[in-house]
């Protein structure tokens, strides 16, 4: 009872954090809706050329504030999600497929020249257990520091029995990344650059029970061993509202991360 107890505390920190977050953040943005109105109305064309600079950096610091709100609140509580998760029956390859198509659809709405590819050697299914929600995190970390490295990278996906890779064609980990990922061992080097993307995908894969490695190079080559597959007859099914709500929150997550890329590459 202890126990589940204080699982249910976690999660009801981690929950409390993101909402914390995004209703300062949901009044900021409102705020500063409003601030932009007023300087299209209020000012001269040559005060507001002079201000609108200020007003794209804020704008672009609230959207990476925002993205770092929902990493710190997972980070808050990472080291214990894998007594907070539950891993379900999924169908990984149903997933990684809808990931894909809307990735590739955000990009092209945001005009970047990435590609992702999914290759699964004449699967149909790949049933594993995992957790949605968990999935989201890691995939959208991984693609945005593939991204960040190389706006125009090619990313792989490539899935085999009781395994998947994810690739690049990058210039892959540092050895210091590497042993942040597999030993959670931080150098000064990151320290000093910060980050959360890195220990998240390691605390992501830890806690739906699959196990990471870092492949060799060329590139970023990560393998992650998925947990045994369940009998086919075990997949929980759901219903086509829920099926939509987790596209939706998907590709909110997806839009978010290319909108910090694109944020990122205006004021570069």
């Amino acid at each position: 009872m202890d126990r589940r107890n204080e699982d249910t505390a976690l999660l009801a920190l981690r929950g409390g954090l993101r909402g914390r977050f995004r209703r300062s953040f949901d009044s900021m943005e409102n705020a500063f809706e409003v601030l932009q109105d007023r300087l299209q109305h209020a000012v001269n064309p040559a005060e507001r050329a002079e201000l609108m600079p200020l007003l794209e950096e804020l704008q672009t610091q609230l959207i990476c504030l925002r993205r770092l709100g929902d990493q710190a609140s997972d980070a808050a509580t990472a080291a214990l999600l894998h007594g907070t998760c539950v891993p379900q029956p999924i169908d990984l390859l149903g997933q990684l497929r809808e990931f894909c198509s809307i990735l590739q659809e955000e990009a092209a709405q945001y005009a970047l020249p990435f590609t992702v590819t999914l290759q699964a050697d004449g699967l149909d299914v790949l049933p594993t257990t995992g957790d949605v929600s968990l999935l989201n995190g890691l995939l959208t970390n991984l693609v945005s520091n593939t991204l960040a490295a190389d706006r125009a990278a090619h990313i792989m996906l490539l899935c085999t029995p009781g395994r998947l890779c994810y690739r690049d064609n990058g210039p892959g980990l540092p050895p210091d990344a590497a042993a942040l990922l597999t030993e959670r061992q931080w150098s000064e080097r990151l320290l000093h650059a910060g980050g959360l993307g890195l220990p998240l995908v390691a605390a992501y894969t830890s806690a739906m029970g699959w196990a990471l490695t870092v492949g060799e190079g060329p590139g970023m080559s990560l393998q992650f061993t998925l947990p045994a597959a369940p009998p086919l007859d075990g997949m929980v099914l759901t219903s086509p509202t829920e099926r939509l709500a987790d596209r939706q929150n998907r590709r909110r997550l997806i839009r978010r991360e290319l909108a910090v890329l694109v944020a990122d590459t205006s004021i570069q």
